[in-house]
């Protein structure tokens, strides 16, 4: 049975971590630190579509892993993989000091913002069809 209260919960923490990465990019503002915003947008938006279909929830921050799992509910072949595991590696890579930090390029922050405004409106979209 669907949940559309724990679905659009999930959903408003993203559009939450997507406003401040929006907002965070046009004050030209650290990229580290909106690409985390950037990660949380798309975990929370993936995870709003499993609440939805009543699975348990994936205690994971990989990106392809909840990409996987939402794949079987909602079409996501307009996505770019690429892009995403891009963004999937802000999460480990880009928040702690060490060999594999590097600040991501305005370019590619804008890149990525993209792709979440992308996928928080297509998950929105699928809630709200489903209402």
């Amino acid at each position: 049975m669907p949940n559309y209260q724990y679905a659009y919960e999930w959903l408003d923490f993203a559009r939450k971590h997507l406003e401040t990465a929006n907002l965070l990019f046009r004050e030209n503002h650290y990229t580290d630190i909106i690409a985390y915003e950037l990660h949380q947008t798309i975990e929370k938006a993936f995870k709003a579509v499993l609440a939805y279909n009543a699975v348990k929830l994936i205690r994971t921050h990989n990106l392809m892993e909840l990409h996987k799992e939402c794949c079987k509910y909602l079409d996501l072949s307009t996505i770019d993989l690429d892009t995403l595991i891009e963004i999937n590696d802000y999460y480990e890579n880009e928040r702690y000091p060490g060999p594999k930090y590097t600040l991501p390029t305005m370019d590619e922050i804008d890149r990525n913002v993209k792709l979440c405004d992308d996928i928080y409106t297509l998950i929105l979209r699928y809630l709200h069809k489903k209402d």
